[in-house]
């Protein structure tokens, strides 16, 4: 299953539902306001797209939808990481395993023995 790729504004939004655990579109226009001011109908429309795609479960309050996050930011990171890599992987085969091998000796020592550590973890799990 890929999973679906959410746009820059969309991943801000979630950002801002994540944070809020429960919120209203009101909640997100007030979030952005000094940042990056959105209008009412805007956010409404990208918090309606984000249900649609599975991201979001939400419930009429009133008049008004209460959106909360069907998943974890790193739940969600995960996701996108994994598709990623499979999509790499099945496009690019062989090469794109010695790719990723090579890029792995170009990280900061730390961050290199992290990841080969994780791997074995996993590896060794199986």
């Amino acid at each position: 299953m890929t999973q679906k790729r959410l746009s820059p504004l969309e991943q801000e939004v979630m950002i801002v539902v994540w944070e809020l655990k429960k919120c209203h579109a009101r909640d997100v226009v007030t979030k952005f306001k000094k940042t990056k001011p959105l209008a009412y109908t805007t956010v409404a429309t990208l918090l309606d797209r984000l249900y649609k795609k599975g991201m979001v479960s939400r419930k009429i309050k009133g008049s008004v939808f209460v959106y909360s996050a069907k998943s974890s930011s790193e739940e969600y990171g995960k996701k996108i990481a994994k598709s990623f890599l499979n999509n790499f992987f099945d496009s690019f085969g062989e090469s794109a395993m010695v790719s990723f091998a090579e890029s792995v000796e170009s990280l900061p020592k730390e961050k290199r023995e992290d990841l080969l550590r994780l791997l074995r973890t996993y590896h060794a799990k199986k």
